[in-house]
């Protein structure tokens, strides 16, 4: 057992396993995978994937306003101008997209969000987010169903308060579900189907890091209080919830498991070099796995105490561990060094982290989609359900020591 990661794996992509490239285009972007149809989007297209037709596009997002307007949003989300800006900035995307049920999408592009009920041909914006929002409008992890509503939570980066919104109009409509200002913004917002309840995940301080549930229009916190309670997204299993650190300069990133009716604290099954940000879950012969992303983050963080840097390191990873080891035992299953553009070389000029995003489904298997990737950046990988029971067999495993940093 080796307790750095590979460096091998960083120049092959998903390694020693059998996946299948879905062959989407560049800068492909996985939204979601409902009633076996995988959600995609390639810049405001917005298409689906199945295994008998592979992708087709099924329509565009629109560009709202006009004028002044109507030139910002296409300079800030248009192909053109990403395509143009890449060589020196890397790959950078504003949309997500989420299937809901019966044919209608929700998607944001930008601070926008939008609607469609007819399986994504025809858009109407049904909400606009705070203007302090991130670039990406909010994060892939910011969108649930629950009891026939939708949840949507907003990432704010400014002073708005943190809020959740809920609609019981599948989308149409909003109303605001939750809205405090002990946390800088809400991370995400999840469904538990283990105990039929909602958790949100939130940061970014030590005081402002928490992982909660919502109960009658509260966050109410599970845990808070340091970076190990920093968490974007969660994976669900019948005996605990996992997670990784959101914290590019802590000296030690772990994977943490909560028990549900054990200890109040979390306890550390595992470790990697760099914050972790999404999870997906899928059962394989009776054994549950859980898969972590981890992103290679650039810059720091400007809510990290004085003098504490960026550690992450230079690679987007995948990591999984199954029910058969209490989810103790990681191994990299992919691996994705960061594109390094030009801009790099010239002082001032931000450049863009590499994400790696995922996306389960019992019959397909997983999905993982790196993106601002050295090598298949932008693309969409396929790993069956029988090569992810198989990665024991064919990657490392990583070691939980403490890492030298």
């Amino acid at each position: 057992m080796t307790r750095r990661h590979l460096e091998r794996a960083t120049e092959r992509g998903v390694v020693g396993m059998r996946s299948e490239p879905l062959d989407l285009g560049p800068e492909a972007r996985i939204g979601g995978v409902r009633d076996g149809r995988l959600y995609w989007t390639r810049g405001r297209t917005v298409g689906v994937w199945t295994r008998s037709e592979g992708g087709v596009s099924l329509g565009t997002l629109p560009t709202p306003g006009d004028g002044r307007l109507d030139a910002a949003f296409r300079l800030r989300h248009g192909r053109f101008a990403k395509a143009a800006l890449r060589p020196v900035v890397g790959s950078w995307t504003t949309t997500n997209l989420w299937p809901l049920r019966d044919g209608t999408l929700l998607a944001t592009v930008g601070r926008r969000v939008f609607r469609s009920g007819d399986s994504g041909r025809s858009w109407a914006p049904v909400h606009r987010l705070p203007d302090s929002s991130g670039p990406m409008g909010t994060l892939p992890t910011s969108v649930c169903l629950h009891g026939g509503d939708v949840y949507l939570a907003e990432y704010t980066l400014g002073d708005d308060p943190a809020r959740i919104l809920r609609s019981d109009d599948d989308g149409r409509t909003w109303e605001i579900r939750v809205e405090t200002t002990e946390v800088r913004h809400f991370h995400g917002v999840f469904y538990d189907p283990y105990r039929d309840a909602l958790w949100a995940t939130a940061g970014d301080t030590d005081d402002e890091s928490a992982v909660g549930r919502l109960v009658d229009g509260e966050f109410v916190r599970v845990g808070s209080g340091s970076q190990r309670w920093r968490a974007v997204g969660l994976a669900f299993t019948p005996t605990a919830v996992l997670w990784g650190m959101d914290c590019s300069y802590a000296a030690d990133v772990e994977l943490l498991r909560l028990r549900r009716d054990g200890p109040a604290e979390p306890e550390t099954v595992g470790r990697t070099d760099a914050s972790a940000y999404y999870a997906a879950t899928l059962t394989v012969d009776g054994d549950l796995w859980v898969a972590v992303a981890t992103a290679a983050e650039i810059g720091d963080d400007s809510t990290a105490p004085a003098g504490r840097r960026n550690r992450s390191g230079d690679a987007a990873r995948v990591l999984v561990a199954s029910s058969s080891s209490s989810y103790e035992t990681w191994y990299e299953l992919a691996a994705f060094r960061r594109r390094r553009p030009v801009g790099e070389c010239v002082p001032g000029v931000p450049t863009a982290s590499a994400y790696v995003f995922l996306a389960a489904d019992e019959r397909l298997g997983l999905f993982v989609n790196p993106f601002n990737a050295r090598s298949d950046g932008g693309s969409v990988m396929r790993v069956p359900p029988e090569a992810v029971s198989r990665v024991a067999d064919e990657a490392p495993a990583v070691d939980a020591s403490a890492p030298d940093r």
